[in-house]
């Protein structure tokens, strides 16, 4: 598959992905870095392993994609809410890393250190990662995978993200792999 990665900030997901990929623990390819930001880190991350980057601005990004032949679109941290063309086209080929076990903490405006901040407000004892495919409804596709971890111990919302965020990329990672061979 040829994937694009959109993503909106920093890209850790998105570095653990280009590791996986030259590690060959998916066979994939990560053909393109999507951004809405044009400062976000994560081009960066990308460039350095000379992967192609695009940066969102009057293009449709659609005719962007097809352009490259894109097969498959990663979500890791992108916060624009897809829609219309671009969800029917690539419907069932686009998923997406959320820091909470869904359905829970999901939706509108629940993204990055505010989901982790309202799970250590309601003093839950497990929060992890979902992978899940997008549709219309934020956060409300099909769950592929999750992972959860007791949090207990920890005494802030960024004491969660850290360690929720080692469960996305290991996640991600294995949900390209399974989708590539069938399995999701």
């Amino acid at each position: 598959m040829k994937i694009a990665v959109l993503l909106s900030g920093s890209g850790t997901n998105l570095q653990s992905l280009l590791d996986a990929e030259a590690a060959g623990f998916f066979k994939s390819e990560i053909a393109l870095v999507v951004s809405n930001k044009a400062d976000a880190y994560g081009l960066k991350r990308a460039e350095a392993m000379n992967k192609k980057t695009y940066v969102e601005g009057d293009d449709d990004l659609v005719s962007v994609l097809e352009k490259e032949g894109i097969d498959f679109i990663v979500l890791a941290g992108y916060l624009k809410i897809l829609s219309g063309d671009l969800l029917h086209r690539y419907e069932g080929r686009i998923i997406n890393i959320h820091p909470s076990l869904l359905p829970a903490y999901g939706g509108k405006g629940m993204y990055g250190i505010k989901v982790h901040e309202a799970v250590f407000e309601a003093g839950e004892v497990r929060s992890g990662a979902t992978v899940h495919y997008v549709n219309e409804t934020v956060d409300g596709g099909k769950i592929l995978l999750q992972s959860s971890v007791d949090i207990r111990r920890l005494r802030s919302p960024k004491e969660i993200q850290e360690t929720v965020l080692v469960l996305e990329h290991e996640l991600l990672k294995t949900a390209v792999r399974f989708c590539e061979e069938g399995i999701l």
